[in-house]
């Protein structure tokens, strides 16, 4: 798809198809949960779905999480209904039990089953049917910080085959998990998922420039009227912000189901 050629004309559209593939997301429900953590891809989910549908943002969490602060921050910012889970070593031993994957598990898969099974299960607890997930943003928009490293290191092109590697990985294998995750509660949908076309259209240096990733999705979000600290909260993968992994990773809870 082409994109117009400044950054600013870019995100513009950008902002438009995001709305428009909430909007579809959301479609025919009265009430949606958003998995949230307080970052950027979650906050823009939540301010685009809030104008078709009464939105609660889930989020679950450690004690002592980074995550604990941040989504309660953004919840208050972006002045939406905030359900917490805190996860425990006591729910989330339960939780590694019903782990069913056509693949072997590996700890971050089973860490990521259990943050959003749970947050699934207080989604459904809530009235929501179903369940926005903002996965893919990172993919196709530059979200991991290996990307700008493989820029530093071998150049643009390496950056790009990194992220399309990335976003077949998911779509063939993280995506059953998450569904799976989800699906004895709530329905699971991906947004961000519908927007392969747009994001192959905008070039790299929009999606990490300057030293910010997702650059072109940030500015993005502001448009759609994130407030601009929600929209520059730095990027921590789901699984060690909530600091369900470290729950995980210790004994007993470390065997694979």
């Amino acid at each position: 798809m082409a994109l117009p050629r400044e950054f600013e004309d870019c995100a513009q559209v950008l902002a438009g198809k995001i709305r428009g593939a909430v909007a579809e997301a959301v479609r025919g429900e009265s009430r949606v949960a958003v998995a949230f953590s307080g970052g950027v891809d979650s906050s823009v989910l939540v301010r685009c779905a809030a104008a078709d549908a009464a939105v609660t943002a889930v989020a679950g969490f450690a004690a002592g999480s980074s995550d604990a602060g941040t989504a309660r921050r953004a919840a208050a910012a972006l002045g939406v209904e905030l359900a917490t889970v805190e996860l425990t070593p006591q729910n989330v031993s339960r939780e590694l039990g019903e782990v069913d994957l056509p693949f072997p598990p590996t700890l971050m898969d089973r860490s990521l089953w259990c943050l959003y099974a749970l947050v699934s299960q207080k989604a459904r607890d809530g009235g929501a049917k179903v369940i926005l997930l903002g996965q893919m943003a990172d993919e196709l928009f530059g979200g991991y910080a290996k990307y700008s490293e493989a820029i530093e290191k071998a150049g643009g092109a390496a950056a790009e085959s990194l992220m399309s590697s990335d976003a077949r990985e998911y779509s063939e294998r993280g995506k059953e998990r998450d569904v799976r995750a989800c699906s004895r509660w709530a329905e699971p949908r991906f947004p961000y998922e519908m927007l392969g076309s747009v994001a192959g259209g905008i070039p790299l240096a929009y999606k990490i420039s300057g030293g910010v990733r997702k650059a072109v999705l940030r500015r993005a979000a502001v448009i759609l009227g994130v407030p601009e600290d929600v929209a520059g909260a730095p990027k921590k993968a789901a699984q060690y912000s909530s600091g369900v992994q470290k729950l995980v990773a210790r004994a007993p809870f470390n065997a694979p189901a």
